[in-house]
């Protein structure tokens, strides 16, 4: 595959899943109007919980092209989650003093998006042994 190829794929992926998280972050911050930044916090649960099932899915049970796979892994759930974003609210909460709001929107979103992985893995190896 080359390297060109690659990019685009990659790419692709990325459009979607960027796109995902945007529209979902809208949907969040008009449903959830708070403070605290839950829709970064819900994108990457999702997007962590969606990795988890396509590892599984794409690398321990499909025999995927390795375009689609880079699509997939690299591109859609590497633009769906956010680690700039959850960086740059936290380095706000803390510009502005609030040091436990910070430090809670950060355990939050490594334990919990760690956690959804997790949780994904489990339940794709689960469902596609069962069947």
């Amino acid at each position: 595959m080359s390297g060109l190829f690659t990019i685009f794929v990659i790419g692709v992926g990325a459009t979607i899943g960027a796109s995902m998280r945007y529209y979902l972050t809208q949907l969040m911050n008009t449903t959830l109007i708070s403070d605290f930044p839950y829709s970064t916090l819900i994108v990457n649960i999702l997007g962590s919980f969606l990795a988890g099932i396509l590892v599984v899915i794409i690398l321990e049970r499909a025999t995927l092209h390795e375009a689609y796979r880079l699509m997939l892994l690299i591109g859609l759930t590497g633009s769906l989650t956010t680690m700039s974003t959850l960086s740059l609210e936290s380095i706000k909460m803390i510009s502005f003093g609030n040091y436990s709001q910070a430090g809670f929107n950060i355990l939050l979103n490594i334990v919990l998006s760690l956690s959804a992985a997790g949780i994904g893995v489990v339940l794709g190896r689960y469902f596609l042994i069962s069947q």
